[in-house]
């Protein structure tokens, strides 16, 4: 059951599952928060546009125990330069984000990371986001919810090429991969963030990591 009192707050409100969480969230809310670095306009009047400091997220005034949190940020270690920028958006800014809203009252958290994350490996990707859900799972919320798809499909402002041969790809072996396989099936954005919006109302108390069936069955409840 949607709470009207609660507000939703949005980061990463401008890639490819947060565009969709504002869409999906503005329909069924009076205000949602999309939590940018810079200024964004919206067509909907129910979307408030909250600019922040992301280095400087402790002396931000962003979270009240009213609000609901959902994090899609993430970056690309080639957009971001460096193993050391990678490292600050995907892990250093969801943490900071987390443990601000715990201390400002925030309940429930939905998050996005991803299938094969794992903390020992020796790759960027994965590890970083191993650590992340490690980290977060200490954390005292009453709900997280841990998205994690493979590749995710949708329209992206900008191109990447590899991403483009890889749908291509996925569009092939999709059907082949089912059983233990079937987490690294492709899924589209917009099934995500209907995942996450239906977890963060209704998904139980406690830590909670989603792969692609239950994410599926999520998007479709």
């Amino acid at each position: 059951m949607i709470d009207q009192n609660k507000i939703p707050c949005v980061v990463g409100s401008t890639g490819l599952v947060g565009s969709h969480l504002i869409s999906i969230l503005s329909k069924i809310y009076p205000k949602v928060i999309s939590i940018t670095r810079v200024k964004k306009n919206y067509s909907s009047p129910s979307v408030k546009n909250v600019i922040i400091d992301f280095d400087d997220i402790n002396n931000e005034d962003i979270f009240n125990k009213n609000n609901h949190l959902y994090i899609a940020l993430g970056t690309t270690r080639k957009k971001a330069g460096s193993d050391q920028n990678f490292i600050k958006v995907d892990y250093d800014y969801c943490m900071d984000l987390a443990n601000k809203a715990l201390l400002s009252g925030v309940k429930r958290v939905s998050i996005i990371s991803s299938v094969g994350s794992n903390p020992d490996s020796n790759l960027l990707y994965p590890r970083t986001k191993g650590l992340l859900e490690k980290e977060l799972s200490k954390l005292p919320f009453e709900h997280i919810s841990v998205m994690k798809p493979s590749l995710i499909l949708g329209a992206r402002k900008e191109t990447r090429i590899a991403e483009k041969m890889a749908k291509f790809l996925f569009t092939l072996i999709n059907p082949f991969l089912f059983g233990g396989l079937m987490k690294y099936k492709s899924i589209h954005a917009r099934d995500i963030a209907k995942a996450m919006v239906y977890q963060i109302i209704n998904g139980n108390d406690s830590f909670n990591q989603l792969e692609y069936k239950e994410l599926m069955k999520c998007s479709k409840k």
